[in-house]
């Protein structure tokens, strides 16, 4: 089979970090930021295509690899790019931005439930429990922003597993489906007719 890096998983992978690199550079999403994606995409599959050309003459295998990456790679990363674009430029939604004051305030929380709890009765192993209050309610914001990226980097994944588990369907039946005649073959073959021999008759001789 062809090398790793001319299959539907790895190639889609590639197509996806690019995009991911240029996607930061849109200030918003909109009809233009997915065309000018769908562009540097069709590039990179184009100069793909030319490194794949050298190694293996199959202009079907390779057009049905452009075709996934174009009409169900890049919908599915689209919407997800856009929802992650919008959180990003909301600033993932937080409580002023997770700017200088929420932190304080988010300090101040932690501070305050440190208190009670050092004033209840615990069990020693959660003693440590009120300093991380303290010193975690500052970074409350990180955390938040690094949970969402997270979700977003998963959804990124689940399209890229997604096709290499297409990619191991279509080789797993790729046997079967060479076995059979394209219907282009069978249009040119056109219907096979058999001839009988014509008896003669014994008067005729």
């Amino acid at each position: 089979m062809y090398p790793n890096r001319y299959r539907l998983g790895e190639l889609t992978a590639h197509v996806l970090g690019l995009l991911e690199r240029r996607r930061e550079g849109f200030a918003e999403w909109n009809e233009e930021a997915e065309a000018k994606l769908t562009e540097a995409a069709t590039e990179a599959l184009h100069e793909a295509g030319r490194q794949f050309a050298e190694v293996a003459d199959d202009k079907p295998y390779w057009a049905r690899i452009e075709q996934t990456v174009l009409t169900a790679v890049l919908p599915r990363y689209f919407q997800a790019a856009k929802a992650e674009h919008e959180l990003e430029k909301n600033k993932f939604n937080l409580w002023r931005g997770g700017d200088f004051i929420s932190r304080v305030a988010y300090g101040g929380a932690g501070l305050v439930t440190a208190l009670i709890v050092w004033r209840t009765a615990i069990p020693d192993f959660l003693e440590p429990l009120p300093l991380a209050f303290f010193i975690g309610g500052p970074l409350l914001p990180d955390l938040q922003i690094w949970f969402a990226k997270r979700r977003y980097r998963a959804k990124v994944r689940a399209v890229i597993e997604s096709m290499h588990e297409e990619d191991s369907a279509r080789e797993q039946y790729r046997p079967l489906m060479e076995g059979m005649p394209s219907p282009v073959d069978e249009q040119v073959a056109g219907p096979q007719t058999t001839s009988t021999p014509t008896k003669t008759s014994e008067g005729s001789r």
